[in-house]
């Protein structure tokens, strides 16, 4: 008990805390400042609030867009279609009217829609002066067709299909949005890129828990004393896993502390289908508040996984370039949605800390078939990290108490 204890003392120095800690809340406010201070609004392309950036951008957008915010309805969709022609100057251009700022959201979307079904259906683009007079109208059916197209293309089995389409079914309609939402969303997506720059953190202590000891020779002595290394077996294990979990939860508690003082917290209502192409039934507070639980899960299986590189290896830069590398590895992955390849879908998802790389995983049609069973991929990405989480905890114990 006397060397499980004078291990945690020696690895959470006051030093080591404080500089970790540091490090993380710097990086929480230098990244909540890039997501938030320098964003401008825009539509279409067209710079639609000119002088002003950040907060103020932000806040002036909401005002307009929240006018016709909560439930977005077939009517005002056909009102925001009329707005939108009447607003078409030339083939490729539009003048911004005050009516049209307010329902940039509707218009945004029905543009949108009208390419996602004229390539899905293999129909020919046309420009904004093209655009039928009927523009606007049946919105939901419009969903309903692309989705009924996207699901049979993106799905390998009936199993499969069935998932999706009931998936698809349960998604909230009318959907719903609040103005401050494409922040939100911006600020949700770089969990994952703010995540993996945490989980190198994490990766940088724990990859010396155990190999730094040899390096030094106190392992040789540790193996000497009356417990021998099994008095430790607990520290070297539970450490890595408190170090990185304690960095994790004030990185990326303070980066969405900030986000919530600075953004309308009321956005994340706004389903996630404003945002991506997805069958998910989820809000954008839904979405974040999966990320953060997976992120989390995540931290600790690169904490184990770390952990046990570092029982194998002789030196701690060793150790901490193997995991690193796996992680960019995981990480390369994780940002090719479109890369429809089975054998590197599952190769991502058996990659340690690959969860916290989850924002692809609610986009289009995240499903996959496991004994011709359907399951979502984060479903099955947590099972598999829970999975990698004893096993790494298990051999190296087994490997440390060994040697």
């Amino acid at each position: 008990m006397d060397l499980f204890i004078s291990e945690i003392k020696r690895q959470f120095t006051t030093k080591k805390c404080i500089s970790y800690i540091g490090i993380a809340v710097t990086l929480a406010v230098l990244w909540s400042w890039f997501i938030v201070g320098g964003k401008t609004i825009g539509f279409l392309g067209n710079a639609t609030y000119p002088g002003l950036r950040g907060i103020e951008a932000i806040e002036a957008s909401a005002k307009d867009k929240n006018v016709y915010a909560g439930e977005m309805t077939e009517d005002i969709f056909e009102r925001s279609g009329r707005v939108f022609l009447d607003s078409i100057q030339d083939e490729y251009e539009i003048v911004i009217s005050d009516e049209l700022l307010q329902m940039a959201v509707y218009a945004d979307k029905l543009v949108m829609q009208d390419y996602y079904l004229r390539t899905i259906l293999g129909r020919d683009l046309v420009s904004y002066g093209e655009l039928q007079e009927d523009f606007g109208q049946h919105f939901y059916e419009g969903e309903n067709l692309y989705y009924e197209n996207l699901i049979p293309l993106n799905t390998k089995n009936q199993s499969e299909e069935k998932l999706a389409s009931k998936m698809w079914s349960d998604v909230e309609k009318p959907y719903t949005y609040y103005g401050g939402f494409e922040v939100w969303s911006e600020g949700i997506e770089h969990i994952q890129l703010f995540g993996f720059v945490l989980l190198m953190m994490v990766t940088f202590f724990a990859s010396g828990i155990i190999a730094k000891d040899k390096e030094s020779g106190l392992d040789e002595i540790i193996s000497t004393t009356r417990g021998g290394r099994k008095s430790l077996l607990a520290a070297k294990i539970l450490i890595p896993i408190l170090m990185g979990t304690f960095i994790y939860a004030v990185g990326m508690g303070l980066y969405i502390f900030i986000l919530k003082y600075m953004l309308p917290t009321n956005a994340l209502e706004t389903s996630i289908q404003l945002s991506m192409t997805s069958v998910l039934p989820y809000t954008l507070g839904q979405m974040m508040r999966s990320m953060l639980a997976f992120g989390l899960i995540g931290t600790i299986t690169i904490s184990a996984f770390t952990t046990f590189i570092s029982s194998r290896s002789n030196k701690a830069s060793v150790a901490m370039m193997i995991t690193v590398l796996i992680l960019i590895g995981g990480f390369i992955l994780a940002i090719q949605m479109d890369l429809n390849n089975p054998i590197l879908e599952w190769i991502h998802l058996s990659l340690p800390g690959s969860l916290m790389f989850s924002y692809s995983k609610f986009y289009s049609i995240p499903i996959l078939s496991v004994l011709g069973k359907a399951v979502l991929a984060f479903d099955l990405n947590v099972w598999i990290s829970i999975i990698l989480i004893f096993i790494c905890l298990g051999l190296t114990s087994w490997k440390y108490v060994r040697r």
